[in-house]
């Protein structure tokens, strides 16, 4: 019989070692025990970022004049699986301007959270480009620190104005006393000093003029104002007597008691002119 050649089968060898494989891009460990972990996590196989908490504000900028007010949007994000309350808190505030957060505290669970931040300034707020940073707090978690600028310009400010008149009806010899009327049409308070009153005109009747009886500014007394200055006059209308400055220390007005001007000052018509310097707080 023709010899029918064997085939040759070599035994193959498994050999179980560890062994570096690099798969679309992502390098693997096979180990002997055939765990796989993917390489660069913390050895847990957990790759979710740390609980934390950001910050976003629009816009980034705002411009105001001097005592208006300027608001920004801030949105409180949490990540990692952050869970708490956040409180927020700004810092670089120009003199006399005051910020405040509606709602000051927010609670962004799963999702983002926002408020409102509303920054008023005065009328004499100094002029500027101020860094206003901002931050949210929880615990020992911080956000890191968000920056916008705030311009403060120069306002066209209204003057305040005074006004008043005798509180009773004038008679020779007789002083009657000045409620002065401060108007402040701005919308924070003056601190008002150097009040004065002065007579600049009298108007007699026709009878007087007729009969040729005389009254001038001059058969009238001023007594200024003797309390204590700065009197604050708040936005709107207020006088000395809603400030509780006592009468005794209002501006006075007397009429002089000559033989001149017992007919020519009766029933007469006085102008009186005011004058005071206001600063605003």
């Amino acid at each position: 019989m023709p010899r029918i050649p064997e085939l040759f089968r070599s035994p193959i060898r498994t050999v179980r070692t560890g062994a570096k494989m690099l798969l679309a891009g992502l390098l693997l460990t096979i180990l002997t025990s055939g765990v796989v972990l993917a390489a660069g996590t913390n050895g847990n196989g957990n790759q979710n970022p740390p609980k934390g908490i950001t910050l976003q504000l629009a816009p980034t900028s705002r411009s105001v004049t001097q005592g208006t007010s300027a608001s920004y949007n801030v949105m409180v994000q949490p990540t990692g699986g952050f869970a708490g309350n956040v409180s927020l808190s700004i810092s670089g505030l120009p003199a006399g301007a005051t910020a405040a957060f509606s709602p000051a505290v927010l609670a962004p669970g799963p999702g983002s959270a926002s408020a409102d931040l509303n920054v008023s300034t005065t009328s004499a707020t100094p002029l500027g480009t101020y860094s206003l940073s901002l931050k949210g707090t929880s615990g020992t978690v911080q956000s890191a620190v968000v920056v916008v600028s705030l311009t403060v310009t120069a306002g066209q400010h209204q003057p305040f104005t005074i006004s008043g008149g005798p509180a009773g009806l004038l008679t020779p010899g007789s002083a009657v006393s000045i409620d002065l009327q401060l108007a402040n049409p701005g919308n924070s308070s003056l601190n008002v000093t150097g009040l004065t009153v002065s007579v600049t005109g009298v108007t007699r009747t026709a009878q007087a003029v007729a009969n040729n009886r005389p009254c001038n500014p001059s058969d009238y007394v001023i007594t200024q104002f003797s309390g204590s200055y700065p009197i604050s006059a708040p936005p709107g209308n207020s006088s000395l007597s809603t400030s509780g400055i006592p009468a005794a220390r209002w501006p006075q007005i007397r009429m002089l008691d000559t033989s001149l001007n017992q007919d020519g000052c009766k029933g007469a018509t006085i102008q009186l002119s005011y004058s005071g310097t206001g600063q605003g707080n």
